[in-house]
């Protein structure tokens, strides 16, 4: 790659008016979950709206894991109202929604900015041009990518993630973790890519315990912020492996938490992956970086499953599949489908070591038990 671009305005801390008053917007479009209007997060920026003679309209019925329904709602509404700006408020799948919509109307021929406030630290969606969609017909997740999804503005709020249960920090925050991760060792890797996934691992290990022991440590909520949005940054122009592809694929069957299932399985993940040089390499020089036992490539490579499998268990996480309570006879029923799936998914092509059916139906029994 010779050219390294870094497309969103990044903000960090109570940002939000410099931000709505530089794009000087008449109409704006709230893209949301119901919760996140139960519990008050958009009144704020609502009263910036009214205070600002903004016309909005609110679109709460984002779900986990969203489906193209959902998206396709939400789109009809956006053609409707046909605002300046979108704003999305939320995790993962609150992102992911809104820009869907902002690819699709793009395609009509509109372009609408977007602010991304993430209210976790761990997707990076609010710079990524990645967004995952569920076919809920197939239980599919869908990996969509195109640079129309890019978000303008991204605001790294700490006020947005101080009320945060512990299990969402710690699916998250680890989340964030596998995409550095997976970035740093991908196919695609690149010295540009790689200092930005090096920072994030570094700040993930030094602040994840931090935010998830105590959610009133500012400090710790701002640098998971910052880990988790320049790991996007890394993921965006490196691309993911075949990590995701086993979540994606796990996820869209099972129904569970996309960044629980890429936590449980990253030690494996490791493992499988050390055992091409290259790759092993590559997670020995994470090792030497974070001063973990390193004297040579295989020890680094281990001490960094390790280190992963320690961090998992300190965060509640689960060791194996198995513990994320999916019964043994329906998982071993759909390996073969979801093996198919992974082999298919936009992740698996920058896996750097190449991967066929046989291994993947492997690695689908292994992280089960």
């Amino acid at each position: 790659m010779k050219i390294f671009e870094v497309n969103t305005n990044v903000y960090v801390g109570d940002k939000f008016d410099e931000v709505i008053s530089k794009i000087k917007a008449k109409k704006a479009f709230i893209v949301t979950d119901s919760v996140m209007s139960k519990i008050g997060m958009t009144k704020k920026f609502e009263n910036i709206f009214k205070q600002k003679n903004i016309d909005y309209r609110i679109f709460n019925e984002v779900e986990v894991d969203p489906a193209f329904e959902i998206v396709s709602k939400a789109l009809n509404k956006v053609i409707d109202f046909l605002p300046d700006v979108m704003v999305a408020i939320g995790g993962g799948s609150s992102l992911d929604t809104a820009k869907s919509i902002k690819y699709f109307v793009k395609k009509s021929g509109l372009s609408i900015p977007l602010i991304a406030l993430p209210t976790t630290s761990g997707t990076g969606s609010e710079v990524s041009s990645y967004a995952v969609l569920t076919d809920k017909k197939n239980n599919v997740k869908i990996p969509l990518k195109d640079n129309e999804m890019i978000p303008e503005y991204a605001i790294l709020d700490p006020g947005l993630t101080k009320t945060l249960p512990k299990s969402v920090v710690a699916d998250s925050g680890i989340d964030a973790l596998t995409h550095a991760i997976e970035s740093y060792t991908c196919k695609e890797a690149n010295f540009y890519t790689q200092i930005y996934a090096l920072s994030a691992i570094r700040l993930i290990f030094k602040n994840l315990l931090r935010m998830y022991r105590d959610i009133k440590d500012e400090e710790a909520r701002i640098e998971m912020a910052r880990a988790s949005c320049i790991a996007g940054f890394a993921f965006e122009k490196s691309g993911l492996g075949i990590n995701h592809s086993i979540a994606h694929a796990v996820g869209g069957k099972f129904h569970i938490a996309h960044g629980k299932i890429n936590g449980t399985i990253l030690p494996y993940i490791i493992r499988f992956n050390s055992e091409d040089k290259t790759t092993a390499q590559r997670y020995y020089e994470i090792s030497k970086d974070l001063g973990f036992p390193a004297n040579n490539i295989e020890e680094g490579a281990e001490s960094l499953a390790v280190a992963v499998e320690v961090l998992n268990k300190n965060l509640g996480l689960p060791n194996c599949v198995k513990n994320l309570a999916i019964d043994e006879e329906k998982y071993f029923n759909e390996i073969d489908t979801m093996s198919k799936s992974a082999l298919e998914d936009i992740c698996t092509s920058g896996n750097v070591r190449e991967v066929n059916l046989k291994d993947l139906k492997k690695l689908f029994e292994k992280v089960y038990r």
